[in-house]
């Protein structure tokens, strides 16, 4: 069984049901939506395709909504190509003007908070500007590498972190559409602190979406500062390496990625790690050398998942990118041992610690039951290299749970837990999953949140 997850961003390059049925087929775990582009249309779209897949292949599929958080964007321009050392004007208006290379910045704070000397990234660093003059109705600046200039792209200053509130207008709406439509995660963008994502807690409970697990994404320096209270309040966090690009030095992302990772392990929440996973896959049929190794070494650092965004939202080769992904991960882990030593950990959490080392000392599979999903987190928290299969009697659990490193959800209709592992038992024989002669220890929870029953049995 493979234990890292692959997660997709559905997108124009995916959106078409044969698509996404293939990359599913070849190893996808879960799709993420990005609330930053499309429209109400194009999202039920993508849940009802995502749900019909579901139907057809009688598995759980996460969906992930990933809600924009207060990004600033370029106003609208027509398209046009600059060079190094081309000078350009930042405007404070929505509109731009190409031939006068006047480029609108509509949000006000942003614009007002440019001084002498800045470096502002346009779309995740791709074009660079150096501001030299502020002048009295514009910013004059000039263009330190090649590219083009388009309409929506996003903005940041260089290691500048604008106060802005967590959580917008446009972000409400789409909590309210993910809510509405069934989400199992949303993704909150720009996490500074602890507050951030207790605030879209208390607005999913207000919208009746107390279901929903939110992933905080680290993406600042405030959130690397404040690493441990954010990880202590989230369901899951995610590593959005290209935006921490834009606040620290491009040489230090190795080593913050690594302690973040180590750091969610610990705590036992899992971790996702994102952009440039494999992008050159955008437009290439094979990933380049160094992309393979980041891949195959941040398996090795036991991360949860591996979140593919344009490659497979808008490249030329979504399904191929799933195919090499899934291979890498296969061979990151032909020879992986973990070891884990946890914080904070109940007395739960170390009853399924003493299940992970007994399934290891006999070579025995994993059936455990959960209504909620807390027995699954507990044994994937401990990096287990046993089969797990993880049975729930709720659809939307087996779903959330099938991020999480080395667990394969099954649903089942059943009443209590007995029932829940005769009818498993029944499937996974049918499927060859388990065969006669295999040793099984089945765990669960006795009581509403806890982890403390273990059975051994021999199939027969």
């Amino acid at each position: 069984m493979r234990m890292t997850k692959i997660l997709v961003t559905i997108g124009p390059s995916s959106e078409v049901m044969h698509i996404l049925y293939r990359m599913i087929k070849e190893g996808a775990d879960g799709v993420r939506i990005n609330f930053a582009h499309g429209n109400v249309e194009s999202r039920i779209k993508y849940v009802k395709t995502v749900r019909e897949i579901e139907k057809k292949l009688e598995i759980h599929i996460p969906i992930i909504g990933d809600i924009q958080g207060p990004t600033f964007r370029l106003g609208d321009i027509e398209e046009f190509k600059v060079k190094r050392d081309d000078v350009i004007y930042l405007i404070n208006a929505s509109k731009g003007n190409a031939k006068e290379k006047l480029v609108p910045l509509p949000n006000t704070r942003l614009y007002d908070s440019i001084e002498e000397g800045d470096i502002i990234l346009i779309e995740g660093g791709r074009l660079k500007f150096y501001v030299e003059r502020l002048l009295e109705d514009k910013i004059q600046c000039k263009v330190l590498n090649d590219g083009v200039i388009r309409s929506r792209k996003t903005v940041t200053i260089y290691g500048k972190e604008p106060d802005v509130v967590p959580i917008t207008n446009k972000d409400i709406k789409d909590v309210e559409f993910s809510v509405k439509h069934g989400l199992d995660y949303l993704a909150l963008s720009f996490v500074r602190r602890a507050n951030d994502v207790k605030l879209l807690r208390d607005l999913l409970s207000e919208k009746g979406g107390e279901e929903i697990k939110i992933i905080a994404k680290i993406e600042t320096k405030q959130a690397v500062r404040n690493l441990h209270e954010i990880i202590k309040v989230s369901d899951a966090i995610l590593i959005a390496r290209g935006d921490l690009g834009m606040y620290f030095d491009l040489a230090e992302i190795p080593k913050i990625q690594e302690y973040i990772v180590r750091e969610c392990i610990k705590y036992g929440k899992p971790v996702i790690l994102a952009t440039q996973i494999l992008e050159s896959m955008v437009s290439n049929p094979m990933p380049m050398r160094s992309e393979v190794v980041d891949a195959f070494n941040a398996v090795k650092q036991g991360v949860d998942a591996l979140l593919l965004t344009s490659e497979t939202s808008i490249g030329s080769y979504p399904v191929e990118t799933v195919k090499w992904l899934r291979k890498i991960i296969e061979e990151g882990e032909k020879d992986l041992c973990l070891q884990v030593e946890g914080v904070n950990e109940t007395i739960y959490d170390k009853f399924a610690k003493g299940v992970c080392l007994l399934a290891n000392s006999i070579g025995a599979k994993v059936i455990a039951y959960t209504r909620r999903g807390n027995t699954a987190r507990r044994i994937s928290r401990y990096r287990i290299r046993n089969p797990t299969i993880v049975v729930t009697n709720s659809e939307k659990v087996a779903r959330q749970i099938n991020i999480l490193w080395g667990i394969r959800p099954l649903y089942v209709e059943a009443s209590d837990y007995n029932e829940a592992w005769f009818k498993a038992f029944e499937k996974l024989k049918s499927k060859g999953i388990i065969a006669y002669g295999d040793i099984v220890i089945l765990t669960t929870g006795l009581r509403e949140g806890a982890t403390d029953l273990v059975k051994i049995e021999i199939v027969r």
